[in-house]
């Protein structure tokens, strides 16, 4: 059950502020995943090894930054990170992921999980860009594009008045850099607990600069 290194469930439960009801909920998805990624391209045997430090980890601290009444919707959502996780973290009735993923293999395991875990999320299935009636409060997206692309990709909720939560790697301020050169947008920049050079991006109030 936990990573090679020991990192698990309950250790989760030490650094975070969810439930017993969210880590068994999440242990659910997990071993839905273990199931699928010997099937599919979800996540290699070493990165399994790692997945409650590296991927449910690097997800759950998300979970205080998204709206608790409202829709988020997870851009790329692949093998469910951040997605699934913060499903289910959420209690509201009103509350909901949607995930947005190309690949229909990978839309399988992603609806199966979310079965197997009775989670507050569904999928659609198709390119981001073409995906035009759904509507979220809050947009997020991990690993899926850099910063200027995932602007454009949020632009639409961005103005149904969403901000954005996107986890950074160690480019972020070279990421951010390059966004202010096309956009307006106000940000803040969250510490993360999962990676030591790594940030959240908190993306708000958002327009294109015109020439």
């Amino acid at each position: 059950m936990p990573d090679r290194d020991g990192f698990g469930p309950d250790q989760i439960l030490e650094q975070c502020d969810v439930s017993r009801e969210t880590i068994d909920s999440i242990i659910k998805v997990v071993d839905e995943l273990d199931g699928w990624r010997k099937k599919i391209n979800l996540l290699g045997p070493a990165e399994y090894e790692q997945v409650w430090r590296r991927h449910v980890l690097d997800s759950i601290q998300l979970l205080p930054l998204i709206p608790q009444d409202s829709v988020t919707v997870d851009l790329g959502s692949g093998s469910g990170f951040p997605a699934l996780v913060l499903a289910a973290g959420l209690s509201h009735d009103d509350a909901g992921i949607v995930m947005i993923e190309t690949v229909g293999k990978k839309c399988a395991f992603l609806r199966a999980a979310a079965k197997a875990a009775n989670l507050p999320a569904i999928v659609r299935q198709g390119r981001v860009e073409n995906v035009k009636d759904v509507h979220a409060a809050c947009v997020t997206a991990r690993a899926f594009a850099p910063l200027p692309k995932l602007l454009e990709y949020s632009e639409k909720w961005f103005d149904q008045g969403a901000y954005g939560i996107f986890p950074k790697g160690r480019r972020w301020e070279e990421e951010l850099t390059q966004a202010k050169e096309s956009w307006r947008f106000a940000y803040e920049v969250i510490p993360s607990i999962s990676a030591g050079d790594g940030v959240i991006l908190k993306i708000s109030e958002v327009s294109r600069v015109r020439p």
